[in-house]
Formats: structure tokens, sequence, C-alpha cells
């Protein structure tokens, strides 16, 4: 099987348009900072410099502040800034560690101080304030929360909203290894179902064709922050109705940083299934999540980068119960059931006057010859344990077997810090897995033993996800916001052959 998608999300046109110094709202892959400049009397402040300063990479804009004392500095990075302010007959004032999101406003009202030049005012704290430029409602889940919480096996970014964000009902999984083998889920948020959900990593739609989970989900390492709109969209979120949810995901500063991860379960570290026999071995369950990240300069203040790869082995062994005929009922003799059986050679066109089988037992040489090509192979299994139900059938047959998936996860973002005006990133990633199922009979056929993969037999494939943005900021008015991006999933799924 193979799915293919592009996104073309915005499609190069983007935001490009005059932005009020009044009011600017923020992008849909940057976020904002303004606010208001003023005296002690809270007179507005007009011509004061305003300058943000990227700390992770030095990254620096400015802009002035109007007649009304309003400054507003848009198509920010997300990240951690320090703030200054400027102005003739007052200190300087200064504040650090001013987190800018994606897709949100952050608003820093300044109140500057009559003073001398040699005279700083520097705030590093703030209480948080509340939300007056922009009327959604959201949830940020950054990367603390990302790395501190526990996740369930998986450690899918997705199995947080519940815990994090409100109205959000109990995830539910869906789709075969085949067809989702990033094993995303299902999520409804206020009452919808997941039909309604628009997913974007770094702009990017990472909606599947069937729509009601992502395609491709980062590696949990190597997200920076989940934004999630639930109510009062803003134009910019495009095909959302029932939640927004836009994935921000790591750049690289100037300083060298790197993690090393490995998660691990088996059958020892489980408990047994409620209706499971005790008195038995546990059945195989292994469960290897491990990787790293690494992220840095390539020219300091200029040129960054970040990796992160994520490999998941999983194996698990269980058991299927089933009816199959018995040696004797291969051979057509059916004496054991009460039920006469007819010769359909027999009697009239519309199955009166037929004779029955003597004894219940049909003659080999009327069993289809295609039909004793299949039972007399060998491969058609005979009982092996004792049934249940009025004849005994049920349940007589049990078979053990063992399914997998491998999956090798790759994500990578490249940010260029061009000039004061422009900024550049691309980010790729890849997914590329492998997956096992084999069916219970064998080259014949029946259930798959893994109890989450709906798709049987053998498959894999590779899910490509990339976005390429620019920022071009030609005044303080003026602004160019373009991306593009692209996903596809190519997948194939192969069964047992006789």
């Amino acid at each position: 099987m193979v799915a293919f998608r592009r996104f073309i999300c915005l499609s190069m046109v983007a935001a490009m348009g005059l932005l009020s110094s009044q009011y600017c709202a923020a992008q849909l892959l940057q976020g904002t900072i303004n606010g208001n400049v003023a005296d002690p009397s809270q007179a507005a402040v007009t011509g004061a410099l305003v300058t943000v300063t990227n700390l992770g990479t030095s990254q620096s804009r400015e802009t002035a502040t109007n007649s009304l004392g309003e400054y507003t500095l848009p198509t920010l990075s997300p990240g951690s800034y320090n703030l200054t302010v400027k102005a003739p007959g007052f200190s300087p004032y200064s504040q650090t560690g001013i987190v800018v999101n994606p897709n949100e406003v952050t608003r820093v009202n300044v109140s500057l101080a009559v003073g001398q030049v040699n005279q700083d005012v520097t705030v590093s704290a703030q209480a948080a304030n509340l939300q007056t430029d922009r009327a959604d409602v959201h949830t940020d889940i950054t990367t603390q929360s990302l790395t501190n919480l526990p996740t369930p096996l998986g450690r899918n970014y997705q199995l947080l909203l519940p815990v994090m964000v409100p109205g959000v009902a109990t995830p539910t999984s869906g789709g075969s290894f085949a067809a989702n083998p990033s094993r995303a889920v299902s999520v409804g948020f206020n009452g919808t179902t997941g039909w309604g959900n628009s997913t974007r990593i770094d702009g990017t739609s990472a909606t599947d064709f069937n729509g009601t989970y992502p395609m491709y989900t980062p590696a949990l390492e190597s997200i920076e922050t989940v934004n999630v709109v639930t109510n009062s969209f803003d134009a910019e979120q495009g095909l959302a109705s029932a939640a927004a949810i836009n994935i921000q995901t790591k750049n690289g500063t100037n300083s060298i940083h790197g993690s090393a991860f490995e998660f691990h379960s088996d059958q020892h570290l489980k408990a047994y299934a409620w209706a499971a026999d005790r008195t038995q071995p546990a059945p195989k369950f292994i469960n290897n999540q491990f990787g790293g990240t690494v992220g840095g300069p390539i020219k300091k203040n200029k040129l960054f980068y970040f990796v992160s790869y994520e490999g998941t082995y999983i194996r698990q062994g269980s058991g299927i119960y089933s009816q199959v005929p018995t040696p004797a009922m291969k051979n057509g003799i059916l004496s054991a059931s009460p039920t006469p059986i007819y010769d359909p050679a027999t009697g009239n066109a519309n199955g009166t006057g037929r004779t029955a089988f003597p004894g219940n037992v049909i003659p080999s040489s009327r069993i289809d010859l295609g039909v004793q090509a299949v039972l007399n192979t060998g491969l058609w299994p005979n009982p092996n344990t004792v049934g249940t139900g009025a004849y005994g059938l049920a349940r007589n047959y049990f078979s053990q077997g063992n399914s997998g998936q491998n999956r090798n996860q790759y994500d990578s973002k490249l940010t260029w810090n061009a000039t004061d005006k422009l900024s550049v990133f691309a980010r790729f990633g890849l997914n590329d897995n492998t997956w096992f199922n084999p069916q219970q009979y064998g080259q014949l056929g029946g259930l798959g033993f893994s109890p989450s993969n709906s798709a049987v037999g053998a498959g894999g494939g590779h899910i490509y996800s990339g976005t390429l943005s620019a920022s071009y900021l030609f005044t303080a008015n003026l602004v160019l916001d373009a991306y593009y991006g692209y996903s596809r999933n190519n997948a194939f799924t192969a069964q047992e052959r006789l």
C-alpha cells in the first residue's frame, strides 16, 4: 500500500502584508513580543529604542516606540529572550528570560525610571500577564514538561494531552502498523472526534490521509513546544475545526547540547492480565526505545544544527484460540452431527426430495479436489486441546506466535540567521520502519498474532516530513513570512504465499 500526500502550507505565500504597529498577531511558526513603554506617570514614551536578543543564538532585533508608546517585534524565533529599552532622560531598562512561543503574542509592558544613562534597571522575573492580544484559548506544553512528566510506552507527546489540556478525551489507538507506523493516536477535544484536528510540525501539515491521527510524529526528545488551540482560532489556523496542534521542533544554539536515553520494558516488569493463567509463564514482551540528540553552532551567531535519533524495537508473543475440523471431519465423516447431511446430487432443483448420506459420511469421491488438496497438505492443523461447546469443537486449537516492529526515526533542523532581517530554517524527518505479524494458520491465513496490529504478514515503509521556511523583515510594519511543507507515507505490505 502506498499513501501519498503533499502539503503546501500557505504555498510560499503566507503572511505578506502590512502589520499594524498597534497590534500584531503571532505568526504560525514564530512568536511576537509587543507592549507599551511609559514613564513613571504612565505617559507614553515616544521614540524609545527597544531591542530583543535571543539568549540561545544571540540574534537581535530592534524597533522604536510610536507616538502612543507602543512597540511590536513580530516573527521572532521561539526561545528565551533578553529585552532592553533605552530613551533619553531615562535609565536603561532590561528584562531577561522572556519566553517566546510559536503562535503566541508575549506582552511586555515597560515603565522607565527617570535617571542617568549609567543607572540600569534590570528585571529578572515577572508575573505572567493575562492574555489581552489574542482571543484564542490555548495551552503550551514545553520541553520541560515533555522531559519531566511520565509518559506511557512509546513516549508519544499526544499521551500527555489529557493531562495538560482541558477538555481532552482519552486517546484511542487507530490504524494498522502499515497505515500508522508512528503509532499515533486519535484525540478528541471538547466532545469532538479526531477528524476535526489539524496537526502541524513547524508549519507542515502532518494529518494522515484518514484524517484522524498524524501521519508523522516527531520523537519526544526533538520537540521544543506543543501549542494546542482549542477555541476561538485565529485565521492562520486554517483547517482546524476541533483543535489546532502546532509542534515546534528544537533548534541548535551557540552552546553544544546533547542527550542520550534508553527505556526498557519486558514481561517480567509487567503484571499479568486480569484473565491470564498465572500458573503459566507470562507471554514474551520486549519494548526497547533508545536514542539521543545533539545540537550546536556551525557558525556562531549565524548557522545552527540539531539532530535527533530514536530507535523503537518491539517484540510481543501472544496466543489465539480457534476452531478447526477434526481428522474425521476432513475425511468427510460427520457422523457425530445430529443434523442430516443431504446429497446435493439427489432430489429436486428446489432442494426438496434429497437423500441423506448414509451415516452422515460423505464419500471421498464426492469431496472437491481443491478442498482435498488444502486439507491434505498438512498445513491445516488438527485440534490440539480439549474443545468446549455442545460438540466439543469450540476453542479446540491453540497456537502461539511472535509479532513485532522495528522503527528508526531521524529528526533534523538547520537554522540560518543570515542577517538581522532574514532568518531561514529547514527541517527534515524520516521514519524508517518494518514490522511482521504472522497469521495463525501460516500460509493458509487466519488471524494475526499481534493484539494491536490489524495488518497481517510483513511490511514496512518510510515516512518523510519536511519544512522550509523564510522570514524577511522589510520594515517594522512590513514582513514576508513564507514556508513550504512536504509529507509522504510510502508503505508496503506482503502476505505469506503458498
